[in-house]
């Protein structure tokens, strides 16, 4: 079965944005990064996980939606049982020329 495990937010101040997170919805902190390609804070509920980023280039915060590098909900990530499986159950189907891939 298909679950929901985690949510990317682009934000031009990922340590302010995390704050509030932990703040108003109690989510814990578990970990932060600083890679070639984005700085910032993840949270949890226990249950999802939230990345709170500032991406470092606009090739990265490009969401590949036709609208650039905008800040707000950047991608979300699905764990499934078996990727093939969840690759026939939807042939050709693609968001945009994004593909269903592995993490």
């Amino acid at each position: 079965m298909a679950k929901l495990r985690h949510i990317a937010v682009h934000t031009p101040d990922p340590e302010k944005t995390a704050e509030f997170y932990k703040r108003v919805f109690d989510m814990v902190e578990v970990g932060r990064t600083d890679s070639p390609i984005a700085k910032g804070v993840y949270l949890s509920d226990g249950t999802i996980n939230m990345a709170v980023l500032r991406f470092k280039t606009v090739e990265a915060a490009d969401r590949q939606d036709g609208l650039g590098p905008v800040f707000g909900l950047h991608h979300f990530g699905f764990w499934v049982d078996d990727i093939e499986d969840t690759r026939r159950a939807s042939p050709g189907r693609v968001w945009r020329g994004i593909p269903l891939r592995p993490s």
